[in-house]
């Protein structure tokens, strides 16, 4: 079963998910513009619309505790548009930490993650499906999020739940797998985020070996990395069969992003231009299956 923001659903019943996707969101206090506000439901509504119309059911919403997370607009998102969204439980970067969280100890952060998956978040009673998207550095891991790290794997542990993470420019991965597997989660309840960015096959099939899940999830961000470059390094991990361990997603954390504003394909990137690009290049529909339905179900799984 998993936990969604109307209620628990049966794995199988997910259909085509987003991995890592932001739905409603506040970074202002950090990024200090606008662009990361998303407070218009209206707006977000017809964006995942689109999104819907080219076969996503599901969305793994990784906004977490202090990142401006709103379940309630989430609920309204899921019921307006009919899709199913999982939201999350977690502390961002370091930048993002409130001195509660820099202060606390890994046992008060766990709480935390497990009371907003058994009982509910902010008063509601919908329950998180997810502990993420917990964050570290690219040079290194800053103490409070390696402290926010270990809370995760122990709620983890604890509650079945998966973990997806924030990995800065793809940095980090194997470093961040080591610490969440040394506090005994199963790494197939581990989702390495922004793995993509790092633009190193050996590095990606390195983190794999160690057993967990990887997101190709910042797909149409063409100023880091061309969507042909990502598509050819997917091909040479799925030519080693580490298809049933990777996730696809768009990582939209700005408004800018979205296809209203008309230079980016917003939420409908993997589908409308990733999935092409990977059939191109002679991915069966079984595999695409794997990486957008069965491989997010299996690890959502609680």
């Amino acid at each position: 079963m998993i936990n969604t923001v109307k209620g628990r659903i049966d794995a199988g019943s997910v259909g085509v998910t987003m991995c890592h996707e932001h739905l409603a969101l506040d970074l202002s206090p950090v990024r200090k513009d606008t662009d990361s506000v998303f407070d218009d439901s209206v707006l977000i509504e017809s964006e995942v619309d689109l999104m819907k119309a080219l076969g996503v059911k599901s969305v793994i919403e990784v906004t977490c505790n202090d990142m401006g997370r709103n379940v309630r607009m989430l609920r309204q998102i899921s019921r307006e548009c009919g899709i199913q969204i999982i939201a999350s439980t977690g502390f961002y970067l370091e930048a993002y930490h409130s001195e509660s969280v820099r202060s606390g100890t890994i046992g008060e952060i766990c709480d935390i993650f497990c009371r907003d998956i058994l009982e509910g978040i902010d008063g509601t009673d919908i329950r998180a499906g997810i502990i993420g998207e917990v964050a570290g550095g690219e040079k290194e891991l800053a103490p409070s999020e390696e402290k926010v790290l270990k809370a995760a794997a122990a709620a983890g542990v604890k509650t079945g739940c998966a973990v997806t993470t924030h990995c800065q420019l793809g940095q980090l991965g194997l470093e961040q797998s080591a610490l969440l597997q040394g506090q005994g989660i199963d790494p197939d309840k581990v989702i390495l985020g922004h793995i993509d960015l790092s633009d190193d096959r050996a590095y990606q099939k390195a983190i794999l070996d160690t057993g967990v899940n990887i997101a190709y999830d910042t797909v149409g961000k063409t100023a880091y990395l061309s969507d042909e470059k990502r598509a050819d390094n997917l091909m040479w991990l799925l030519e080693k069969g580490y298809e049933d361990h990777i996730l696809l997603s768009q990582d939209i954390s700005r408004r800018s992003y979205m296809v209203r504003y008309g230079k980016y394909d917003g939420y409908t990137t993997v589908m409308k231009r990733f999935v092409p690009l990977l059939r191109e290049r002679g991915v069966s529909q079984e595999t695409l299956d794997k990486m957008l339905i069965h491989n997010p179900a299996r690890i959502l799984d609680m």
